[in-house]
């Protein structure tokens, strides 16, 4: 992502909630979109994308590119529930840098590594099946959610950190200690003892975005674990995270998230977010039928 707004939304094609019959193969197939598929429980499932598989053995999330030929071997002891979104996403498709590393990495993603994710993948499947006002929009926006929790949790991880150039880390762990304060990245470079011009290209080559988008970045993220916990005001939070003012902290959030300060408090507030659905079983508290896809614009799988 650059440090402009974002130009669209991701474009969801249709969303599913399935048990897959034990030993079940699929594939191998490729599809012309974009997908993510959300394994609630471990498995003995095997998914292979190109020619590398992947034993499913934790709850993970997996993102298939367009045009990728892969295939699922199910577990062949027991019945598998799998969660999944077709979707088109313009800036995946121009791999914009923020997005770079997520298109390159995976594509399996433990939820540990992104422990919000589940419970997002839950909220947009409630939403698809329940289909309240603007439920479109709020699954595109659910579905940027997701996949921004999955672009940073390789930055945030503590198997990337390890693998970061000494300055990088430090910098990173100073603008961490600093939220607070009004710093530069100038101020940030000069402690690496590069140029501003070398610290900007290493770190940005490193982590997959400029030193200014990932100080922003840092500032959101705290902002959001603030705001999750409902501790204080929209302002006074603004000010913890090192915005001179309410207005301009309200501005870059909408810019950068898609959607208010005030909307994600609100939606953070909701039990939805608070109680998981249960993995076994036919999960009666899902609010809605197992085995359930929901068509939302037209489907692009081959």
């Amino acid at each position: 992502m650059t440090e402009t707004a974002l130009t669209s939304l991701p474009r969801i094609h249709c969303v599913g909630d399935l048990w897959v019959q034990s030993g079940y193969m699929l594939g191998p197939r490729t599809i012309n979109d974009f997908e993510l598929v959300y394994f609630p429980e471990g498995t003995n499932t095997k998914y292979t994308a190109g020619n590398v598989s992947f034993v499913l053995k934790e709850p993970c999330i997996l993102l298939t590119r367009p045009e990728e030929v892969h295939s699922y071997h199910f577990d062949p002891g027991k019945n598998v529930r799998h969660l999944f979104v077709h979707f088109e996403f313009a800036e995946m498709r121009n791999e914009e840098p923020w997005y770079r590393g997520l298109l390159e990495g995976g594509p399996v993603f433990p939820i540990n590594q992104a422990p919000l994710v589940s419970g997002f993948m839950k909220k947009l499947f409630w939403t698809a099946n329940h289909q309240p006002l603007h439920w479109h929009r709020r699954l595109s926006v659910l579905t940027l959610t997701i996949l921004e929790e999955l672009a940073s949790s390789g930055v945030y991880s503590p198997n990337a950190a390890e693998s970061l150039p000494v300055p990088v880390q430090q910098a990173i762990d100073y603008m961490a200690g600093r939220l607070a304060e009004t710093i530069s990245i100038e101020e940030v470079a000069a402690r690496s003892g590069w140029s501003h011009e070398h610290f900007t290209r290493l770190f940005t080559s490193s982590v997959g975005m400029t030193p200014k988008r990932f100080l922003l970045e840092l500032r959101l993220r705290r902002a959001e674990d603030w705001m999750l916990r409902g501790e204080g005001t929209i302002k006074q939070i603004a000010y913890q995270v090192g915005f001179k003012d309410e207005h301009h902290f309200s501005k870059m959030y909408k810019k950068i998230r898609g959607i208010t300060a005030s909307e994600y408090i609100k939606r953070c507030s909701t039990p939805l977010y608070r109680h998981a659905v249960e993995p076994l079983g036919t999960a009666p508290d899902a609010h809605y039928s197992a085995n359930r896809l929901v068509l939302v614009q037209d489907s692009h799988i081959k």
